[in-house]
Parts: structure tokens; C-alpha cells; sequence
């Protein structure tokens, strides 16, 4: 429920924002054919920092299409990696990576099953 929760929180506005700054930053060209659309596809432009970096918009979006991968990535790990299955096998991970420099794991306390009711 959060993850789909965070997902409409970040990805609507987020996304909704991006739609503006690509429509108002770049022109839109007319269609003329697909073998126009398709012509030197392969082809990737290149622009020195000095000339992207004087419009503040485009700056924008440079540095949101560099950062929103890794936002992104750690808050998948924030979701999936803190959960106790996996707690569990990364404390299984590092006790296995100590195990031959001689640490081991403190014993676990005994739980017992039956319980006395103390009286008074």
C-alpha cells in the first residue's frame, strides 16, 4: 500500500511536470514522413555544459533525468530492503563473511515454552 502510495505521490506530479518542460523547452518540428523520423537515428547530439546550462529550464531537466534513477533506486531499497527477509539474509551474509576470522554470532536466548504465573 505505500509503495502504490509513494508511486502516485511522486510519479503523477513528477511525471505531469516533465509532459510541461519538454513541450515548452524543445520545438516541435512538423511530420513529414518515417523515413524523416527515422533518418541518421543513431545519430546523438552533443552540446557543451555552457550553452545547456544558460537556460535554467533545460538545466532542470538535465539534472532530473541525472538524479531521478538513483532517487528512485534507493527508494526501492528503502521499500524491499529493510523488510525482515531480507534483515535476515544479510545478517546471514555477514556471519558468513566473519565466520573464518573467527567471530560467531552471540547465542540466542532459550525461550522456554512453559511459563510459571508468579503469585503475589
Amino acid at each position: 500500500m505505500a509503495l502504490a502510495t509513494s508511486d502516485i505521490m511522486f510519479t503523477t506530479p513528477l511525471g505531469i511536470y516533465m509532459l510541461w518542460l519538454n513541450a515548452t523547452t524543445t520545438e516541435i518540428g512538423p511530420w513529414r514522413s518515417w523515413a524523416d523520423t527515422h533518418f541518421d537515428y543513431s545519430r546523438i547530439e552533443q552540446y557543451p555544459g555552457i550553452i545547456w546550462r544558460m537556460d535554467h529550464r533545460m538545466v532542470v531537466t538535465m539534472e532530473f533525468s541525472r538524479w531521478v534513477a538513483p532517487a528512485c533506486a534507493l527508494l526501492f531499497f528503502a521499500f524491499f530492503g529493510f523488510a525482515d527477509e531480507a534483515r535476515r539474509h544479510y545478517r546471514s551474509a555477514f556471519w558468513a563473511m566473519a565466520k573464518p576470522f573467527g567471530f560467531e554470532p552471540a547465542p540466542a536466548p532459550i525461550k522456554s515454552a512453559l511459563t510459571i504465573p508468579s503469585i503475589g
